[in-house]
């Protein structure tokens, strides 16, 4: 069986190989990748998008890579002819589509129908039901009107990219489920949108393999930061950050030692090199840390590879998925895995992934007070946070077993072929 995959990013482990710059994000393309090629009868073939314009075609640890080069002046015409010659070069009898809003996927989904070979869409986010939360419920016309500059220029940044970049994908997404006879997911949340956009194509369920340190770290109480928080992502309004910081003076009274290690850049850093439409979120949060004194208490880490990010959960007392909208967050998987205690947003996909009160905490995303008592009751009760390290994990470990979900993947193609 050949099965050719798009995706929307450059695997890490092209990096040492073609030596080019690794996206932190989709470790589990590779996860999911290396558990499939246990199977004899899988030959597996990746395309990448490369922003950059990386051109590429190499063989790693059995897997061809195929580049997809992306630059500013590409058109919808060079991507589907790039991917058709990719399609006659591999000749795959399935294509497996992740990630639904770029011109890749809209090609390669019109391609597969044209040729006729099986194609299903695999869901990450729902772009079109996300698209609501982009700007992380902030009330953007209050921040215009507020007759603070900052808050002006940050809530117009906000809105325009919303409106003006965001928007324009969830065309291609909804093409894209609209001409999908197969759609592969993970959660109900991604059940609903993609029947609402389709009702007559075929779901099926298939969870992630997660990235390796994840199964090897394990959190034990007596070896953790006391008061100590980890939260995965700051650079977007839609994760939901800025709730997290409006929770903090309360529990600095009551924890004055608390620390909050934050994933990834400062967002609002003096190289930040994003394109000014980006960077309203930013300012809006260097103003509510400036405004609510919590700057202190704060650390941005940097980019993390799997195994820091692996180890930081291991010592963190607790882990936040703040964010306003998730489909199923790999983030909080890894968490869970590793046994960290999660408070976590009721969102979206996130109910399916564990259950209140054993193996996560839930709390409303726009609610910092509400977030602040849950993160209270694991800094309290020693007896809670074990049972909810014990209990996530063992969930997850069935929900992110890697000989589990690789089976069911194969099931999955087997079946679709099949028809």
């Amino acid at each position: 069986m050949k099965v050719l995959w798009t995706t929307n990013l450059i695997p890490a482990n092209l990096v040492d190989k073609i030596g080019v710059k690794a996206d932190v994000l989709g470790g589990w393309v590779e996860a999911m990748a290396k558990e499939l090629k246990k199977f004899n009868n899988i030959e597996l073939a990746i395309v990448c998008k490369c922003e950059n314009g990386e051109s590429f075609e190499v063989t790693v640890d059995g897997v061809k890579y195929y580049s997809l080069p992306y630059t500013p002046s590409t058109q919808y015409s060079d991507i589907e002819n790039a991917i058709e010659k990719i399609i006659a070069d591999f000749n795959p009898d399935l294509i497996h589509i992740e990630g639904t809003e770029f011109l890749h996927a809209k090609a390669a989904i019109s391609l597969g129908n044209k040729l006729n070979i099986p194609t299903v869409a695999s869901m990450q986010g729902i772009l079109n039901g996300q698209y609501s939360y982009q700007c992380g419920q902030l009330q953007v016309d209050d921040m215009i009107l507020s007759g603070n500059f900052t808050e002006f220029c940050a809530g117009m940044l906000l809105h325009l990219r919303k409106t003006r970049w965001y928007k324009k994908r969830l065309s291609h997404e909804r093409e894209v489920i609209s001409s999908a006879k197969y759609i592969l997911g993970r959660t109900t949340w991604d059940r609903a949108h993609t029947y609402s956009i389709n009702p007559d194509a075929k779901y099926f369920s298939c969870n992630r393999v997660l990235r390796k340190p994840f199964y090897d770290f394990q959190w034990e109480i007596n070896k953790i930061e006391r008061h100590s928080i980890y939260v995965g992502n700051s650079y977007y309004a839609l994760k939901g950050f800025h709730f997290v910081v409006q929770a903090l003076p309360q529990l600095i009274k009551e924890y004055p030692d608390i620390k909050v290690y934050v994933a990834g850049h400062k967002p609002f850093s003096d190289d930040d090199k994003r394109s000014f439409i980006k960077k309203g979120y930013g300012a809006y949060l260097k103003k509510l840390i400036d405004e609510l004194n919590v700057g202190a208490h704060i650390v941005f880490t940097g980019p993390l590879s799997a195994n820091d990010v692996a180890e930081r959960l291991s010592k963190t007392h607790a882990y936040i998925l703040c964010s306003a909208v998730e489909n199923s967050p790999n983030t909080l998987g890894e968490a869970m895995l590793i046994g960290t205690p999660c408070v976590a947003s009721y969102v979206g996909g996130v109910p399916d992934m564990a259950e209140d009160g054993k193996q996560a905490l839930f709390y409303r995303n726009d609610d910092p007070s509400l977030l602040a008592w849950n993160i209270k009751r694991v800094f309290d009760n020693d007896d809670l946070v074990k049972d909810l390290s014990s209990n996530g994990r063992e969930r997850a470990s069935v929900t992110h077993s890697p000989e589990k979900n690789a089976e069911q993947l194969l099931n999955v193609y087997k079946e679709i072929l099949a028809e």
